[in-house]
């Protein structure tokens, strides 16, 4: 296992609690596991400094923490106040998060690309973009709540597939996106002050639309109904709007 990182952020390691924490006073700090197996840790990552710079890269890695062809079992991530493209990054992992907690991201909150997740709890809140986003893989969430996100509660994209076992979420721009050959399947959300709540549509020419099904749906308090192209389908098998 390889744990890099750069610019001295100040690390303390509780090996008898299992756990991690980060403090990091520099923008350009950059955390990542490659080739990690983690089980049963909690990382606690916090930047402290005003969010008034641009966003970079480390070696074309776009996130403050990153886990890179990694393995977790029974995770927990509480991250804040983060620069980067994304609060957290996933890349080419799998496994099982017992809980993630992510708040005030300059633009997305936690970002997954190829990779195969459970996430047991997510509480997302204060995203400028996306609060979570999901593209090339296999995800199930059991439980999410998600506020005031700029732009995406949920994307889901790139030929993924989702499950969302219930979902809350409030003032965002989007529920839940599925999009570019995308399946999700929700059973029970709770939406409320978006402009849309369900949003499934081709983006990029090379894949095929998007689908989403949602066994229960109340969705309140919105600007629009749903957004959909003439490539996809949105299917609410029983919906509690009125």
């Amino acid at each position: 296992m390889e744990f890099l990182y750069n610019n001295n952020p100040k690390i303390n390691i509780l090996k008898a609690k299992r756990k991690i924490i980060i403090n990091v006073n520099n923008p350009t700090t950059r955390i990542i596991f490659n080739k990690a197996k983690i089980k049963d840790w909690s990382i606690k990552l916090n930047f402290k400094f005003e969010q008034n710079v641009l966003f970079s890269q480390l070696n074309n890695l776009t996130g403050c923490l990153t886990f890179l062809d990694s393995s977790v079992e029974n995770i927990k991530l509480d991250i804040s106040n983060s620069i980067c493209e994304d609060s957290v990054n996933f890349i080419r992992s799998k496994g099982v998060i017992n809980y993630i907690k992510i708040d005030n991201s300059m633009s997305d909150g936690l970002d997954s690309d190829f990779s195969n997740l459970i996430i047991e709890n997510m509480n997302i809140t204060n995203s400028n973009n996306d609060c979570a986003d999901f593209s090339f893989g296999n995800y199930k969430i059991n439980n999410a709540r998600m506020e005031n996100c700029g732009d995406k509660a949920i994307s889901v994209g790139e030929q993924s597939i989702m499950k969302v076992n219930n979902l809350f979420v409030i003032k965002s721009n989007t529920g839940i996106a599925s999009k570019d050959s995308s399946k999700t399947e929700v059973l029970k959300s709770d939406i409320y002050e978006v402009n849309e709540c369900y949003a499934a549509y081709k983006k990029k020419q090379e894949f095929d639309g998007g689908y989403i099904s949602v066994n229960e749906s109340k969705c309140l308090n919105n600007k629009k109904n749903n957004l959909i192209d003439g490539y996809s389908k949105i299917v609410i098998n029983k919906n509690n709007e009125l």
